[in-house]
């Protein structure tokens, strides 16, 4: 007979167990909230060019905060003022005319009919709901922006404090990492700012020019969506040729041909242009990272997860160059410049 094995284990290591459990469901629990300092702090890369530009034509750092403070909260006040209100009217306009619409519509669609007033009161209350989400959601925004706010301030200090925890050896590696990363979101950041109101402004102008119901709507669903490669063109694509669709079928083909158009002008010509080196990733990359991010963590995941993909160059250099065999970082580097 096989001798019984006696296997202890140290309590130490029974503590260090318990310990990483624990932070594990800290971290799921506190999710959100790092999600929240994750988006404030590409929101604070995107916005220190600018306070580092106002501080070297002797504006205090102090007041350069305000006037970015100022103008962060005037363009949300705007949106919510203006763009939201003009948002709610258009949506309003377009279910008065949605029974005859549907009528027209369904000359080409037999068997389709008009919404029930029950219906329309059922989709009424899914509004509302939906308002109450938007003002969690609005709390959320001013909160990320304030968080952003203080980072640009006080940045470099809480670097710094998180580095400390780091062994003397591992140090300069993090501070390396930090500089070498922060080009490659700032480039995220601004491509993503530029390309998001290019989008935004094709949509709002082609759906006006051709009278499309709720033309501000598919503005602002052109412009979240285009945070997301790929797929947010397919979905903000659809309700845009459907809403053209209604109106008249040539119009339907109108918004199909310029919605490609554009994503095509923007997948070839603008994002090489404004993303420039440091965002290099084949269209199989964005989409697969896409995809991986949007199942772990939604739509959010799916347009957060780009720069850190974009950033394992600097963390394969950087951490694993020892590991790796000679030739492999070379190779990548090659592959990547091809790209």
């Amino acid at each position: 007979m096989a001798e019984d094995l006696d296997v202890r284990i140290p309590f130490a290591t029974l503590v260090k167990v318990a310990l990483f459990a624990l932070l594990v469901a800290i971290a799921i629990k506190l999710w959100p909230v790092m999600l929240m300092l994750i988006v404030a702090t590409l929101i604070a890369v995107l916005l220190h060019p600018v306070v580092v530009w106002m501080e070297g034509h002797r504006v205090r750092k102090g007041f350069a905060l305000g006037l970015l403070a100022l103008a962060m909260f005037a363009v949300l006040g705007v949106f919510l003022f203006w763009v939201v209100p003009l948002m709610v009217s258009q949506l309003a306009e377009f279910a008065k005319q949605l029974p005859s619409l549907i009528a027209r519509l369904g000359k080409f669609i037999p068997h389709l009919t008009a919404p029930t007033p029950a219906q329309i009161q059922q989709v009424a209350m899914r509004g509302l709901i939906g308002a109450r989400y938007a003002v969690s959601g609005l709390t959320v925004v001013i909160l990320i922006l304030v968080i952003s706010l203080y980072l640009l301030n006080e940045g470099g200090k809480v670097v710094e404090w998180l580095i400390a925890f780091a062994s003397p050896e591992n140090r300069q590696k993090l501070r390396q990492t930090a500089d070498d990363v922060r080009p490659i979101i700032f480039a995220y950041m601004r491509g993503q700012a530029i390309t998001c109101c290019l989008c935004g402004a094709v949509a709002l102008i082609t759906c006006l020019a051709l009278h499309i119901p709720a033309a501000t709507v598919l503005a602002v669903l052109a412009f979240l969506c285009d945070l997301v490669p790929v797929v947010g063109t397919i979905v903000m694509t659809i309700p845009a040729v459907s809403l053209a669709f209604i109106s008249a079928p040539w119009k339907a083909a109108v918004v199909l041909v310029v919605y490609m158009a554009y994503h095509l002008a923007e997948s070839y010509w603008i994002i090489p242009r404004i993303y420039g080196h440091e965002m290099r990733l084949s269209t199989l990359t964005v989409l697969l990272a896409v995809t991986v991010g949007g199942v772990l963590q939604g739509a959010v995941g799916a347009v957060l997860i780009l720069p850190f993909v974009a950033a394992y160059p600097v963390v394969e250099r950087i951490w694993l160059a020892h590991r790796l065999q000679r030739d492999t970082l070379t190779r990548h580097r090659r592959i990547g410049a091809a790209e």
